[in-house]
């Protein structure tokens, strides 16, 4: 046993400069570990003890000068050309066999779900949403392009929102033509603003 404390005796004067070194390593280690704990309280302390504050609320959003107006129409029948195309007219309770219009100056949020009642084998039906100049009697672009492939009989839900002028209609085609199904054929329109 004695000759075991001789041994340790023996290193701790060969490797004095060491063991110095490490005697500084664990100094510094503690003084850096006091330095946090006092970070830390003084954090915990100033959470506890300053007036919250509530965060800033703001968003790039516009509040709506008038509440949103809604526009639903149901299928009603279908317009057939020679290109093999179907136009959608639709009925809203009052009126039937007409378009989509948009009256008024404004933003607007379309949406439309199309339908079918059965499908003719490996054909993709194309469905298209295309805006009007209702004055000037002038194509002004798509707005919605949906497909109907060969596992579904629907488009699914589709919507886009946009900014428009008034004096525009929508026109609904979808090619080739076929038998739509009346009760899950839809289409509406909300003004946000």
């Amino acid at each position: 046993m004695s000759g075991s404390g001789r041994l340790c005796n023996k290193l701790d004067t060969t490797n004095e400069d060491h063991v110095a070194q490490l005697r500084r390593l664990i100094w510094l280690l503690m003084v850096w570990a006091f330095f946090l704990t006092l970070g830390l309280a003084v954090s915990i302390v100033l959470h506890f003890t300053l007036p919250r504050q509530e965060p800033s609320k703001k968003t790039d959003v516009t509040p709506l000068s008038e509440p949103p107006v809604l526009f639903k129409f149901d299928f009603d029948d279908g317009l057939k050309d020679p290109n093999g195309r179907t136009e959608l007219m639709w009925k809203n309770g009052i009126k039937k066999n007409m378009t989509v219009e948009v009256a008024e100056d404004g933003k607007y949020f379309f949406y439309l779900q199309v339908t079918l009642q059965s499908r003719k084998a490996g054909v993709n039906y194309t469905v298209l949403v295309e805006i009007f100049d209702q004055k000037e009697n002038q194509y002004k672009g798509k707005l919605l392009t949906g497909h109907i492939n060969e596992s579904q009989l629907s488009t699914g839900f589709m919507g886009k929102g946009f900014p428009s002028p008034g004096g525009r209609s929508l026109k609904v085609t979808c090619k080739p033509g076929g038998y739509l199904d009346s009760e899950n054929t839809y289409v509406g329109i909300i003004k946000l603003g």
